[in-house]
């Protein structure tokens, strides 16, 4: 692309999009001190006495169907969309299976988690949430172990992490009645789970990097914020993995789509800006920014044609 016409595309994204500059500290603090008020309430997930038995039936039916969903958006040419159903459901599968798998090896079974678990797509809490971070049950499974394994003080800040997520069910959560399943159950319930897994990752394949569990990528203006503040730095490719994540976060947010296109932009990634746009106009038709910024776009495209 020539100076002259991405410096014409940069005006337009300076313009119209990157609304979220300066959001990251704010975020970080809102969301720290809502997890200090859900401390008492979450702490108690797996008493029978104040949340009902979670059933296992509806989870596997609950992101079967959103697995369906990821399906249906990425035939209709929706791949960021069908990234975040895929992923979600991900996550949330391979957390519980984790977790069952981790109570059989608690019940003697096996030799090292490790081992026990290495025939599985993933494992490891770290690993699990950087499939889809704003999945709150890696949180809350890894909190559930800890509390069976008598550990409470412990499983506070996961529990409270988890319950303050936008995805976490209003009725609330427990599954603590794992710990008394039979261990043949156990085996037939991690069979299903595993199952699932494989009809997800057969349609979608995880990127993943091994970073470190930052526990406020669920949030969606943390991430806008941090990438904002990785474009200020010029470190675009940065910021655009953080508008990646933001993505799978939330893509039902006008700003995270033009979040998104600019860093792509930013990045020089013309295809992966236009897909951008397009997708983002195709959940938001009317969104004046991504308008322009397509407007802008064809503009730049057509200009580049007549160029000798």
């Amino acid at each position: 692309m020539t100076r002259r016409v991405l410096s014409s595309l940069l005006a337009v994204l300076l313009a119209a999009t990157l609304c979220a500059c300066g959001k990251g500290n704010d975020a970080t603090d809102a969301t720290t001190a809502g997890a200090g008020e859900a401390n008492t309430a979450s702490g108690n997930a797996g008493n029978a006495d104040s949340v009902s038995a979670t059933s296992c039936d509806d989870f596997i039916a609950l992101m079967s169907s959103i697995k369906e969903r990821g399906d249906k958006t990425t035939q209709l040419g929706l791949q960021a969309t069908g990234e975040y159903y895929y992923s979600f459901a991900g996550a949330s599968t391979s957390a519980l299976r984790y977790a069952v798998e981790y109570i059989l090896w608690l019940k003697g079974e096996g030799d090292t988690l490790a081992s026990f678990t290495a025939d599985s797509r993933y494992s490891g809490w770290d690993t699990i949430a950087e499939i889809n971070y704003a999945s709150p049950y890696t949180s809350y499974f890894e909190g559930l172990l800890l509390e069976i394994q008598g550990k409470y003080e412990e499983s506070l800040k996961p529990y409270s992490i988890a319950s303050i997520m936008p995805a976490f069910p209003v009725e609330g959560l427990d599954f603590y009645y794992l710990k008394k399943m039979e261990v043949a159950d156990l085996y037939a319930l991690r069979d299903r789970l595993r199952d699932l897994e494989e009809k997800i990752y057969t349609a979608y394949t995880p990127n993943l990097t091994g970073r470190e569990w930052d526990r406020y990528l669920y949030h969606t203006d943390y991430l806008l914020g941090l990438s904002a503040e990785s474009v200020d730095a010029e470190d675009y490719a940065k910021a655009l993995a953080y508008a990646r994540l933001a993505l799978k976060a939330d893509p039902f947010s006008a700003d995270v789509w033009n979040n998104a296109a600019a860093c792509a932009l930013l990045a020089q990634d013309l295809p992966l800006t236009g897909s951008y746009v397009d997708e983002g106009l195709a959940i938001f038709p009317e969104d004046e920014r991504l308008l322009k910024l397509r407007s802008s776009f064809l503009r730049a495209g057509e200009e580049m044609e007549v160029e000798p």
